[in-house]
């Protein structure tokens, strides 16, 4: 195995590992992420985090991570930094290769992704036969995927096309299969006024032939309207009942559906979101406990997840802090301090056909630098960190 010995990743996953319970990912399932973590540069991200199943007894996580418009990641990824190169090794596989293509083009602001694409996410499926180097299937996050007022009707011009034949040719190297852009396009052009498709998804680590689409400010009501018009072929009286039930609990519901060149498929995942921390909102508890009696989460995780969220300080951890966050922290004077935040970001429900078969949660991990003028710990607001690449 060829990979970084320093400044990488899996310096990041050693500083946060003892305060992540073995009931979510246990020394194995960790040896595994970190296996992959090795191949990366650790300036390539700021935020990453784990998915973790609730209802299987095995203490294992995929895991993931985000690069955002304008961070240093960016710039890895497209291969435009001399500092933090991406390993050649993982460039001479096609996914990395197509990686680097999307991302340039991101980068292009005469291109279509550069006012479309703000993030992507890599998700690196860790399940014991992880390969080397490690293939990820790809997300990428946009504000601009939705239908206007303005914009619908047969006279209307083709909405979105830069989504498949520019970023997702890109993605997957070559042209969008024709019936599966047709039936991409038809859910595109079929989303609620005032809805919007927040991330388009490729699982380019698995053999398989879909999209996958992530719809936000969708209510249940037009949830189940969309997925009538799309002929969605799952119970939408099942559906109704817990999407029901889980408005009552989770104060937002995001929606995720896989397009393959036969339609939309019956799985669908229901992202349920809460504000803030279980820390300072019991209405995470109130779910995690909803999951527990229906069978979709084993009691050890519910507290394993309770427990998760905290922070880790530079202070703290002396020459345990990874290479690139400490360089930044000193770049910027003793005013400064890096800090590693941990979180629950939300709870995914897979329903299939007529009911929820499984539960996830996904956590994150944020890297951050805050001010400290008086020595206490203030949660930053925003998080973009300077480009080392850029000092001299």
């Amino acid at each position: 195995m060829v990979c970084i010995t320093e400044n990488s990743l899996a310096q990041y996953l050693d500083l946060i590992k003892p305060d992540v319970s073995e009931q979510l990912i246990d020394a194995a399932h960790w040896a595994d992420i970190a296996a992959i973590a090795q191949w990366l540069p650790g300036p390539i991200t700021n935020f990453f985090g784990f998915e973790c199943r609730l209802g299987d007894p095995t203490p294992q996580a995929d895991f993931l991570l985000s690069v955002g418009t304008d961070e240093a990641g960016q710039r890895i990824l497209a291969g435009q930094s001399p500092r933090y190169p991406l390993n050649p090794a993982l460039l001479k596989e096609p996914v990395w290769q197509q990686v680097q293509q999307f991302t340039q083009t991101w980068l292009n602001e005469s291109s279509d992704l550069y006012p479309n694409v703000n993030n992507i996410w890599l998700e690196f499926d860790v399940d014991g036969n992880s390969t080397e180097p490690p293939i990820p299937s790809c997300f990428f996050g946009s504000q601009t995927i939705c239908v206007k007022p303005d914009t619908t009707g047969p006279s209307a011009p083709p909405l979105h096309r830069w989504v498949s034949q520019t970023a997702i040719a890109q993605l997957q190297g070559r042209p969008m299969d024709a019936a599966l852009e047709a039936q991409l396009r038809h859910c595109l052009d079929a989303l609620p006024v005032d809805s919007h498709v927040f991330q388009v998804g490729l699982m380019l680590a698995r053999p398989v032939n879909m999209v996958r689409i992530c719809l936000r400010d969708i209510t249940p009501k037009q949830v189940l309207s969309y997925l009538k018009k799309l002929g969605w072929g799952g119970s939408l009286k099942a559906l109704s009942s817990c999407l029901m039930m889980q408005s009552q609990l989770a104060d937002r519901i995001d929606v995720d559906l896989d397009v393959s060149s036969q339609g939309i498929s019956t799985k669908l995942g229901l992202e349920c979101y809460l504000p803030a921390q279980p820390q300072l909102n019991p209405a995470w508890s109130q779910l995690l406990d909803y999951l527990v009696t229906k069978g979709w989460c084993l009691s050890a995780k519910r507290e394993a997840l309770l427990q998760y969220p905290g922070f880790a300080r530079e202070r703290d951890h002396g020459d345990r802090w990874p290479s690139y966050p400490r360089q930044l922290s000193q770049l910027l004077g003793d005013r400064r301090e890096g800090v590693f935040f941990r979180g629950l970001h939300h709870i995914k429900l897979v329903f299939h056909t007529d009911r929820i078969v499984e539960a996830k949660a996904y956590c994150w991990v944020s890297q951050q630098l805050i001010g400290q003028p008086t020595g206490q710990l203030a949660v930053p607001t925003a998080g973009k960190l300077p480009q080392l690449d850029a000092v001299p």
